[in-house]
Order: C-alpha cells, then structure tokens, then sequence
C-alpha cells in the first residue's frame, strides 16, 4: 500500500451563496419543519459554509487519492465513498430507478410547475438561462419563496427551498443559480447515485495527472462523509484544532476508523458546527438536525 505521498496539488471548491440560503430557510416556521423533513429529508443540514479547518481536511484527504486504485489509500488503510454513505448523512433511501444522466432537452415546465407548486406561466417567467443552461436565479427562487410565505403556502416554501440547496449546494456548475440539471434531479428525487458519481468523476479528473484545480461536486458532503469515518473519541477527538490535518491523519491506524459509517458523526474539533440545527421564523433558538 502506498505509504508516500508526491508533491501537494492545490484545489479548489465551490463557495455557495448561503447568506442567501439561510435567508430563505429561515422563512420556514418550526410547526413546518417537519414538513420539509417529510419530503426533502436532511438537505438542510448541508447548507454550511466550509471554514478553512474544513476545506484543509478535504484538501489533505484528496492528496492521498490513488487514480490506480480509485480510493483514497492511507498507510493502514482504504476509504471510498459509498452511496449508503451519503444516502445516511442526508437520510434518505436509494431509489431502484434508472440513475439521472445528463441530456440536451427543453425543460418540463408542466412537470417543474407541478414540483414547485408554481404556475406554468410563473416557471416559464422565472426560466433563464447561464453557461447556456436553462434554469432559475437564486434571487427568482428567493423572491417567489418570501412572496409564498407571507400568503402562507408552505408546500411552495418548502419546494423553493429544496430546489435552491439542489442547485446551489448539491449539484453546484453557476453561481447562484439553479441549472436544468439541478431541477430534473430534484423532480427525480434519486440523487445519491448522481452525488456519488460526481464526487469520483471529478477528483480522478483533477488528480489523474495531479493537476489539481476545481473540484465539481458537493464538497460539503465530501467533507461530513470524511469525518463521519474518524475517530469521535480518544486522542484524535482532543488534538488542538491548529495540528495540521496532514499530521492528524498519518497517525491513524485501521483499527482507529469508524468503519460503520454514522451520518450524525460529531464533528471534529476546528470544523463547522454552526449549521447542524435550522433557524426557523419564530424561534428563538435552533431546532434539531432535520
């Protein structure tokens, strides 16, 4: 097993709008949580921005990326991400459908109309288009969710607000703005194959002939899946939040991962703890994970 690493590829990662996001989540009262829950599953514990503690750890975990092997190889040890992996972070089943690939059509405005709770003239008005993909602006979204709020249709609020973390946050290509093929795999509802495949595709891509650069997938989820597989206790759990990552994980055995994969993981020290509640209208303090 590889024990050595070659010289350090610089990467980089897509940086969300969440100020934005926050706003419009914050939109939802707390009895209408559990109505986002109930048909978007935990998408919203992924609207975090990646501190830099973070996006070290992603960094450092892609260096040990093997092209050969397709996996990242430590000395004792292999990890990869598996689709039951985020399919536990994000609390949701993987569906036996035909996975989402990606094709040249016009968009559905009927078939969006009806997941949005829009009208058709109302989709066909918000519909733009950027990197010569149809699509919405997270601004459109934005207003349309607050507009929807104050007349109380919280099924559209929730849809909204779902669509926007599909295009912002999960499938990121435009800043802010939510792609075509964003909206088909929010209307699908079979993300974990597509998330999983994004997530290889574009790291071998990047590291194949270590020439680093942008990483297209969601690097939030990247990063809960990699901590979901570290240690929560011990010496590791206690290392001051300044050790590099490069230090912490060289020093890790086989017998230190977590092999059984926990989506709720507590997060190591130094990492982002400040969006694992929502903050709801209404209340003065945070919910639960969702």
């Amino acid at each position: 097993m590889r024990t050595g690493l070659k010289h350090d590829v610089a990467y980089s990662f897509f940086d969300p709008e969440i100020g934005v996001l926050k706003e419009m989540i914050a939109l939802i009262t707390p009895d209408h949580v559990g109505m986002f829950r109930e048909s978007y599953d935990s998408i919203l514990k992924m609207v975090f921005r990646l501190t830099d503690s973070d996006r070290s750890a992603i960094h450092t975990l892609l260096q040990f990326y093997d092209p050969g092997l397709r996996c990242f190889v430590f000395p004792d040890y292999l990890l990869g991400p598996l689709m039951e992996d985020y399919a536990s972070i994000l609390g949701m089943q993987i569906r036996d459908q035909i996975p989402f690939h990606v094709t040249r059509v016009e968009p559905d405005v009927l078939g969006i109309s009806r997941a949005l709770y829009l009208s058709p003239e109302m989709v066909k008005e918000g519909l733009k288009e950027k990197g010569k993909l149809p699509g919405f602006h997270l601004s459109f979204l934005e207003a349309k969710a607050k507009e929807h709020a104050a007349m109380g249709n919280w099924k559209t609020v929730c849809a909204l607000i779902a669509v926007s973390i599909y295009g912002v946050i999960l499938f990121p290509n435009q800043k802010n703005f939510v792609d075509h093929n964003a909206i088909r795999l929010f209307i699908q509802r079979n993300l974990i194959p597509t998330l999983i495949g994004d997530v290889y595709y574009s790291v071998h891509n990047r590291n194949e002939k270590r020439r680093g650069g942008l990483i297209r997938c969601c690097a939030q989820l990247l990063f809960r899946w990699f901590v979901g597989y570290l240690p929560s206790r011990g010496a590791f759990a206690h290392l001051d939040p300044s050790v590099k990552w490069s230090f912490r994980l060289m020093g890790l055995r086989a017998d230190d991962i977590a092999w059984t994969h926990n989506g709720l993981h507590q997060l190591q020290p130094g990492a982002s703890q400040e969006t694992d509640g929502v903050c709801c209208r209404g209340s003065s303090s945070r919910a639960g994970d969702p």
